[in-house]
């Protein structure tokens, strides 16, 4: 039997095994959001990181739905949302304490709104308030929840429309799709009534970003469905590749903020599907499939949840300790990836026992 790595899927129906080259995906994600907190934020897009990770985990919690309806005619709602739990909520319960401790350590004013806004996902709209009524003012390291904020919001009532529409790949891909054109549409109305918000952190909001999400949905829809093959098909095209590559640099070259906070994100997460479709589907691909199959990146991705959070805390300790004439970059890079292995080995790898008894599956 060979041991040959699968680089990609030849059957693109939704089925409890590993997708090939998600974890390597979540890497790069998760490297441009680094690059960008520890780096330079003007060079290395830090929200590109985060919407990437927006349209995986639409794509990958979807074709999970798929899989369990299709093993079991039919979902779990409890299941799901336990599994929600055990995946999120204890490395968010650690994060909270050590922050919290830090704080206590350091002598410095706890505002309890910023950690009650992680631990009950109200984060994103906390802090596009704070920040604009509060401009400069020191805030906890706790702004890094308002994707996993949105996230939730939107998963919150996911499943239920799921089971309500049947799980018909057709149904919730319209569904989608006017998710999509209502998040642009309510873009488009905020910055013309409220063109200040634009510079603001307002298009954080839940009911204005989930577009990205719902991308990835749209996605694992038309994989399952028989009337789409053409267009799953055409989005694996090197043609179709090279022109949302074209895209997505043009979206970083217009630097309009109205343009950024209006039309962007649909276009970026637009075109993140389509190269996810070409890199997990095509046998076109082979260089990128090797390099994002690859140990190294692998091991990234796996850690990726543990490294979005835990970075924003190694930036915060080496901020108090404040250590002179040292380069910080390769120290923040090595502590972020300490306190996210710890944080996996102790608690998202023990903790995965349980997802499992509520059907957790590996894509």
């Amino acid at each position: 039997m060979s041991s040959r790595k699968v680089l990609h899927l030849k059957d693109t129906r939704a089925q409890f095994a590993r997708v090939p080259s998600l974890d390597g995906i979540r890497a790069v994600s998760i490297l441009i959001v680094m690059f960008s907190h520890f780096v330079a934020s003007n060079v290395f897009p830090g929200g590109f990181g985060v919407l990437i990770f927006f349209v995986v985990s639409g794509f990958l919690i979807t074709r999970l739905l798929f899989a369990e309806q299709n093993a079991a005619n039919g979902i779990s709602i409890p299941n799901f949302y336990l599994r929600r739990f055990f995946r999120l909520y204890p490395v968010i319960v650690a994060y909270t304490i050590a922050v919290l401790a830090l704080f206590m350590v350091s002598g410095l004013r706890i505002d309890w709104w910023e950690p009650l806004s992680a631990l009950f996902y109200f984060a994103n709209y906390f802090y596009a308030y704070a920040t604009a009524a509060h401009p400069g003012a020191q805030l906890m390291p706790f702004g890094i929840f308002w994707s996993l904020s949105l996230e939730e919001h939107f998963y919150i009532l996911f499943p239920i429309i799921f089971v309500f529409l049947r799980g018909r790949p057709a149904a919730l891909s319209v569904a989608m799709l006017w998710v999509i054109a209502a998040c642009v549409t309510l873009r488009l109305v905020l910055a013309h009534a409220h063109p200040k918000l634009l510079t603001t952190y307002w298009f954080y909001y839940t009911e204005l970003r989930i577009d990205s999400i719902a991308f990835g949905v749209l996605l694992a829809g038309i994989c399952e469905s028989h009337w789409a093959r053409e267009l799953l098909n055409f989005m694996q095209k090197p043609q179709t590749v090279c022109a949302s590559l074209l895209i997505l640099l043009a979206t970083f070259l217009v630097r309009s903020p109205w343009f950024r906070e209006t039309l962007r994100y649909s276009l970026q997460a637009g075109c993140v599907a389509t190269l996810l479709a070409a890199v997990v589907f095509s046998p076109r691909y082979r260089l990128a499939q090797v390099v994002l199959n690859s140990f190294v990146m692998s091991t990234i991705g796996v850690l990726s949840y543990s490294l979005y959070l835990w970075h924003f805390f190694a930036a915060t300790v080496l901020d108090f300790l404040r250590l002179p004439h040292i380069p910080l970059i390769g120290i923040e890079f090595a502590l972020s990836f300490v306190f996210a292995a710890a944080s996996y080995v102790l608690l998202e790898r023990p903790l995965s026992a349980l997802r499992h008894r509520f059907g957790s599956r590996t894509a």
